[in-house]
């Protein structure tokens, strides 16, 4: 997750860009002035990695597990080093070479379970990070990420929602809306006129359309099912229930 300082939004987060510091434009290393009694060469072209040149490491085989680990221990102190300095834990500033601005990417962590996820992220909660990357106002930053997974992962963004106590409206698939139809005993205008209602409440589709729950009502079975779910109340509005 990285955004530049510029304002705008970046996708390059490759690690080779994590070292750049230099202007590409103006580089002039060692190794392009080296051979001082030869005619100047017509092809100036700027080294891909003018400062891992530097360090004889712009050549390293990272296809090699040997290489490739020496390269991330090697990366991995150079990002400790900053957040020393910054005093930041998952936020790490760096130069992307073929823009020459300064961008910050969010280190972010992978848990082997839920419970993991949530007693790291009390102690280190990074995500408030990825949040404030996203842009310098918070609240904006937060609808992206909450636009994003809306659309992504509904599912979940509901669920997540509601377990936080938050009233987030679902929309009524099928069988759970020809259940209300049926337990309900509505008439087609009936319906129209409770779902337009809801819509208007939560200013989202509330249901499947009439000709779908229709449809369905003829599966029996499916309906008294759901309806029995429904007399089983379950989330934040058990105890106000009983």
């Amino acid at each position: 997750m990285s955004r530049d300082n510029s304002g705008n939004d970046c996708n390059n987060t490759n690690s080779k860009n994590c070292t750049g510091g230099e202007n590409n434009n103006n580089d002039n290393d060692a190794s392009a002035t080296a051979h001082t009694t030869q005619a100047p060469s017509s092809n100036n072209t700027v080294p891909a990695f003018p400062v891992l040149q530097r360090f004889g490491l712009a050549d390293i085989d990272l296809s090699k597990e040997e290489d490739n680990n020496r390269f991330k221990r090697l990366l991995g102190e150079l990002i400790a080093k900053q957040q020393q300095h910054s005093g930041k834990r998952n936020a790490i500033e760096y130069i992307q070479p073929s823009q020459n601005v300064s961008t910050t990417a969010i280190a972010v962590r992978s848990h082997k379970s839920h419970k993991a996820f949530k007693t790291y992220h009390q102690m280190n909660p990074y995500l408030g990070d990825v949040v404030a990357t996203l842009d310098d106002d918070k609240k904006v930053g937060a609808q992206r990420l909450s636009d994003y997974l809306a659309k992504e992962h509904p599912n979940e963004f509901v669920e997540a929602a509601k377990s936080s106590g938050v009233a987030v409206c679902g929309v009524l698939d099928k069988t759970e809306g020809a259940a209300l139809f049926t337990d309900a005993g509505l008439k087609d205008e009936q319906w129209n006129t409770i779902m337009r209602h809801l819509r208007h409440k939560f200013d989202s589709k509330i249901a499947v359309s009439l000709k779908q729950v229709k449809s369905k009502c003829r599966d029996s079975e499916d309906i008294r099912e759901q309806i029995r779910k429904t007399k089983r109340p379950r989330g934040s509005y058990k105890k106000e229930e009983k």
